[in-house]
């Protein structure tokens, strides 16, 4: 069964929710996380053999030595609206996102 979403005004919509990023892709410009107001994603530290180390809190944060690079993860995939703002600001085209209508109800 397909749901319909529309607008205030009236306009048909299909929201597509964030539900993953590509952490080899990702180069942690925090674009996303900059047009997203529902905290959907957050900085993680990534170590040299690619795995995460945890959340970034901040700037100074070097996980005892062992910070290779940062990335964007997603942390609360529930909170996303599905307005799509973070998909259209990223240079890496990192991001998945899946339509409304093909979740699982």
């Amino acid at each position: 069964m397909m749901r319909t979403f529309t607008t205030r005004d009236g306009s048909i919509w299909m929201p597509s929710y964030l539900t993953s990023i590509d952490s080899k892709t990702c180069i942690g410009c925090c674009r996303c996380f900059k047009v997203c107001s529902r905290d959907v994603m957050h900085l993680h530290g990534v170590d040299d053999a690619g795995e995460i180390l945890g959340p970034c809190d901040d700037e100074d944060d070097d996980f005892d030595g062992k910070l290779n690079r940062m990335i964007m993860v997603v942390d609360d995939a529930g909170r996303c609206i599905g307005c799509g703002a973070c998909g259209r600001v990223c240079p890496k085209n990192c991001q998945t996102h899946v339509a409304a209508d093909e979740l699982a109800t």
